[in-house]
């Protein structure tokens, strides 16, 4: 390999045409090989206008030329999947726009392609590569403004009468394309976990956000705020940027436009010990940071460097992001949610209690055939074994071992409340793994707060006591290997906020009885406010909600079953479900929720009903 990379450009965006293509032509280690368009005639446009050596009809054509080395890919956000897979899979290091996934999902799949294929990925967030970026951090790392305890930063556009930005279904809205940059140079400063997010947003007719406004604490006491949108002028070139970054002894301020080159000019103020502020302005020089980047993705080629936009900061990033969409109310309903750790979880589990007691193995064998990959049991179900020789059988019937099975299949059970305390909490974690066959579960929850709530456990802090007891016994299988994820069930916020004092993993998920009509909006709230994922169980909420005549009515509108609109209200509000089901079309019928969305009207409505179908379950009262 020599001294120079053989890119090609997917696309001939205004982003390529603009920025990239001309910061290519400055990179000493690029050589502009190929140009790709939907049509040949933009293509020639291109390779005439820049100096490309080829030009191509179509992405694919591109791929499978074997000279290009690495491609950067412009194209609109929602086919970026697709095309980033394709490259990857066609051997070429990939340079991605920004925001490169529209969930973590997609970023995961994209990653874990470029590993497969031997190839680098990486997102195109060019003003990440500028020295003023640098210099920065070294300010910061020096301790001339002290501790930092604040930054802010913002970055409005123009307002779009023909965009793609202003659909939904394309990963159109202001956080995804201007947030991007405000949320990247918050997390690239702060090297902290989240603790709550704040966040707020003004919607257009057709659900795009158009300007949001977002507040971050960290746990190292850090807080961030950006505004980002687009509302200056119209289809213009007006834009607004700001960073501030405050300390304990100054600050900085810069009227910095992202992805600025040349002269950059900013403020220093720092307050001496006689506290009279001494202010300096400080100027840096930036080469094109298209031009920076390109030149550090293709050192990255050539063996020198690696990415300096890691596979860690983007998921970083793409996970604020989706925290902040839930928030505003944007993201609807996703077909898994992934942990923070990384686990995956089906949006659609299948709920074991009772659904096995008249077919026993072939109700759990019928579940994993119509394409569950999420099994929810718990030590009371009494169902365990049944479950383990369910497993057994199907693995055997398809050729399969258990383990390859449990690849793909999620596995989550539940220690009883009279099993709390580290000794017993270890024994029925174990004799839930004897039962099912395996030697690791990947969800393993606590199932109710307290053993007696109408008893001792109601008036003192036994309870408490015993829970914590039993969370780090969990912490020490986590962290060992024997648990994926550790969580709690039927636990409140009074609950959890007393736990999570000692933790030293925060619950992963919280499973609550959540259907329309006992929706419990503070405990929901509460828990997605510090990222833990909610789980509905009873979802359908029983008869008296699966039958409710007004379910029915909104049924018959989208032409769904009462229990796909049950579920799908929850999929919208950004909750997995787990429903039982003990019959095959009941199974495909829960699973068969995400062909439709019910509108804004309807999921008010929903949303308004009075309480019904509660199990009149609750940890706080007799059971």
């Amino acid at each position: 390999m020599g001294n120079k990379v053989k890119w090609g450009v997917m696309g001939t965006a205004s982003i390529a045409a603009g920025c990239t293509i001309p910061g290519m032509q400055k990179a000493g280690n690029c050589e502009l090989y190929a140009i790709a368009g939907r049509s040949l005639k933009k293509a020639e446009e291109f390779k005439e206008r820049f100096g490309f050596e080829k030009a191509y009809e179509g992405y694919d054509a591109l791929l499978a030329d074997p000279e290009v080395q690495a491609v950067y890919i412009p194209l609109p956000n929602d086919i970026h999947l697709e095309w980033v897979v394709k490259a990857l899979d066609a051997g070429k290091h990939v340079l991605c726009e920004k925001p490169i996934a529209l969930n973590e999902t997609e970023l995961r799949k994209m990653f874990k392609a470029a590993r497969n294929n031997g190839v680098y990925l990486m997102e195109a967030y060019a003003y990440l590569h500028s020295p003023f970026i640098s210099e920065l951090k070294r300010i910061i790392s020096s301790g001339e403004i002290g501790e930092v305890d604040y930054i802010d930063t913002a970055f409005l556009i123009q307002d779009f009468t023909s965009d793609f930005r202003l659909h939904k279904e394309l990963g159109g809205g202001g956080i995804y394309d201007v947030g991007c940059y405000s949320t990247t140079m918050i997390l690239n400063l702060v090297d902290s976990e989240i603790d709550y997010i704040k966040a707020d947003a003004e919607f257009y007719d057709d659900n795009v956000d158009h300007m949001a406004s977002v507040l971050l604490k960290f746990k190292n006491g850090i807080r961030a705020s950006f505004h980002a949108g687009m509302l200056l002028g119209k289809d213009s070139a007006d834009r607004y940027d700001r960073l501030y970054i405050h300390g304990s002894k100054g600050y900085i301020r810069a009227d910095y436009e992202y992805n600025q080159e040349g002269e950059i000019t900013y403020k220093l103020t720092t307050k001496p010990s006689n506290y009279e502020w001494n202010t300096k302005e400080l100027k840096i020089e930036a080469a094109s940071n298209y031009t920076l980047e390109i030149e550090q993705l293709g050192r990255v080629v050539l063996g020198v460097e690696k990415p300096h936009i890691t596979e860690e900061f983007s998921i970083k990033n793409i996970r604020l992001i989706d925290r902040i969409l839930d928030k505003v109310g944007y993201i609807g309903s996703r077909t898994e949610y992934i942990l923070d750790n990384g686990l995956a979880i089906p949006a659609v589990g299948f709920g074991s209690f009772m659904s096995t007691d008249k077919r026993g193995e072939d109700v759990i064998k019928d579940a994993i055939t119509v394409g569950y990959k999420y099994i929810d049991t718990a030590a009371f179900y009494n169902n365990e074994e049944t479950i383990g020789r369910a497993l057994k059988d199907y693995a055997d019937e398809t050729g399969k071992t258990v383990e390859d099975l449990r690849k793909d299949l999620i596995i989550c059970s539940k220690v009883w409340p009279t099993e709390l305390g580290r000794e017993k909490t270890l024994a029925s974690f174990e004799e839930s793994c004897r039962k099912l066959g395996t030697d690791y579960l990947d969800i393993f929850l606590i199932h109710w707060p307290k053993e007696n709530p109408a008893g001792s456990d109601a008036g003192d802090n036994q309870w408490l006591e015993k829970v914590r007891e039993s969370w780090r016994l969990m912490e020490d299988l986590y962290e060992a290997g024997r648990i994926k994820a550790i969580g709690l069930s039927n636990f409140l916020p009074h609950h959890i906020e007393p736990l999570m004092e000692n933790a030293r993993i925060k619950p992963m998920v919280d499973q609550l009885e959540l259907h329309v009509g006992y929706m419990q909006e503070y405990a929901l709230s509460y828990v997605k406010d510090k990222g833990i994922l909610p789980i509905a169980w009873s979802p359908l909420g029983r008869g008296s909600v699966l039958n409710d005549p007004e379910v029915s009515k909104i049924a018959g509108k989208y032409g769904k079953t009462n229990a796909q609109i049950l579920l799908r209200y929850l999929l919208q509000r950004g909750i997995p479900v787990i429903p039982k089901a003990s019959s095959k079309e009941r199974m495909l019928e829960n699973l068969n929720v995400f062909d439709f969305e019910i509108g804004k009207e309807d999921m008010s409505y929903l949303s308004c009903l009075p309480q019904v179908g509660w199990s009149g379950e609750h940890p706080d009262l007799p059971r």
